[in-house]
């Protein structure tokens, strides 16, 4: 493993910190009584703020976008799971939704023969059913211990893997920088139009979590573009399940919430079956080369 990998490994660990950044003040403030909508509306702006900064400072602007249908669709589903990943922490442990979102791989892989046209092989679907197996225990449906907010949470990984599907199409032919200012300002734009719904000045108190919300949805994308420069997203891929570590010591230290059992032991199936199906396209696509 040479310098280059070894650092875009770094960067990408410390981007999933800086993630964590997000949810956690995003999580408070609702605590505080700030509607969903009025922290969706100042998670974007502000990002959108920081990256007009940041190109001005760089004394660049973004190519013109090849794909401008599917930047589109890929801020739009940035933007819903942005608002269903918050109400989702908002109920329940950060733990715990970062558990469920786990599964969005495993749902990206088997949604690729419809949407890509890949063929998946018996044994990756094998680890997408185990995977599921997982979810289910997190999730715990019929008993005590299932909130309905963990449907919301599964609803999200479903988005996320569909972003991460349109994204690599969106890949092919716009830059990092194209892609951040289309999702950016749909998010922005969409959010905007939900504010009547649920509208608050936020006070003075909690407009340092606001910036630390913003800044750090900004940062991490420039952070994980850095790695992907550095490393390939087939070698770093595993790594994106170190998350768990920092979700779980942020709702720990911030929030008193301690995953239980149940928790810990589906977030390894799924972390266990998302590595197999990381492996098996590393092999075949070994094979294909």
């Amino acid at each position: 493993m040479n310098n280059k990998t070894t650092e875009g490994i770094g960067l990408l660990v410390a981007s999933l910190f800086v993630a964590t950044l997000v949810d956690a003040p995003a999580k408070y403030l609702m605590q505080q009584g700030l509607p969903l909508n009025t922290v969706v509306f100042f998670r974007y702006a502000i990002a959108l703020a920081a990256l007009i900064g940041y190109l001005i400072w760089q004394r660049q602007w973004p190519q013109r976008s090849q794909h401008i249908t599917v930047n589109l669709f890929r801020g739009t589903l940035l933007t819903a799971s942005t608002f269903v990943n918050f109400y989702a922490i908002s109920k329940l442990s950060l733990a715990l939704v970062v558990s469920i979102d786990f599964a969005a791989p495993l749902i990206s892989c088997a949604l690729a023969p419809f949407i890509l046209g890949e063929h998946v092989g018996p044994r990756r679907w094998a680890a997408v059913l185990a995977g599921f197996a997982g979810v289910l225990i997190v999730m715990r449906p019929g008993t005590e211990g299932f909130h309905p907010a963990m449907l919301m949470a599964l609803l999200n990984a479903l988005i996320i893997a569909l972003y991460q599907i349109y994204t690599r199409m969106a890949g092919k032919g716009d830059n990092p920088e194209t892609g951040l200012v289309w999702v950016f300002a749909v998010g922005l734009v969409c959010s905007t139009f939900a504010l009547p719904a649920g509208w608050q000045a936020p006070t003075p108190a909690l407009w340092p979590w606001l910036v630390v919300m913003g800044l750090a949805g900004f940062t991490t994308h420039v952070i994980v573009s850095q790695a992907l420069r550095l490393a390939p997203a087939t070698l770093l891929a595993p790594f994106f399940y170190t998350q768990i570590v920092w979700m779980t010591l942020s709702g720990i230290v911030l929030f008193g919430n301690w995953p239980d059992n149940r928790t810990l032991l589906g977030a390894s199936i799924i972390i266990a079956s998302g590595i197999y199906v990381w492996h098996r396209e590393r092999v075949r696509a070994h094979a294909l080369t």
